[in-house]
């Protein structure tokens, strides 16, 4: 069993298909100046199965981690623990799965599993470089990588008040603020 994993702005899954839009994020700017930092992102993952991984059950863990010179910190992306799950994954986020067996499946065969995970509004402690790491039964498959970036300055544009008026500094048909 594999799996890659690509950060993107929007990704979703139909007819068992990945759909992506924005893949390959390595740069995000927050939404917000201050902490926490909320940034919108999807994961897209694939899944790749091969015909020994199929009718049984697979935990896949996806971790968030940021990174301070050599420490390396969680970054919690659920508050529950599922019952019967080690301590040491407190703060990931963990799905159960069984991958069926096809009829249609001949060894050597590899079969892609799709899955499109939105993080819409995802608040990060600090500004700098983290990672995704996701693991299929304890092994790591893949890993992406970002570094977040301070919001960018507010855009100064030429508005019927005149030059050099910042967006929103003045409602449009309306008097100057």
């Amino acid at each position: 069993m594999d799996a890659k994993l690509l950060l993107c702005d929007f990704a979703e899954v139909s007819g068992g298909k990945l759909f992506v839009s924005g893949a390959g994020l390595a740069l995000l700017a927050s939404a917000t100046p201050a902490q926490p930092y909320r940034v919108n992102l999807s994961l897209a993952i694939l899944g790749l199965i091969n015909l020994s991984d199929t009718d049984a059950q697979h935990k896949m863990t996806i971790e968030l981690v940021y990174v301070t010179g050599r420490n390396e910190t969680r970054v919690p992306l659920a508050d529950e623990l599922p019952e019967g799950n080690d301590p040491a994954d407190r703060g990931m986020f963990i799905a159960y799965f069984v991958a069926p067996r096809s009829p249609q499946m001949l060894p050597g065969d590899e079969w892609s599993m799709p899955m499109a995970i939105p993080m819409f509004g995802l608040g990060l402690p600090d500004l700098g470089p983290y990672y995704f790491s996701v693991r299929v039964d304890g092994r790591e498959m893949d890993r992406a990588s970002f570094r977040l970036m301070p919001p960018p300055p507010p855009q100064v544009a030429d508005l019927p008040g005149g030059p050099g008026v910042a967006q929103g500094d003045q409602l449009l048909g309306g008097p100057p603020l």
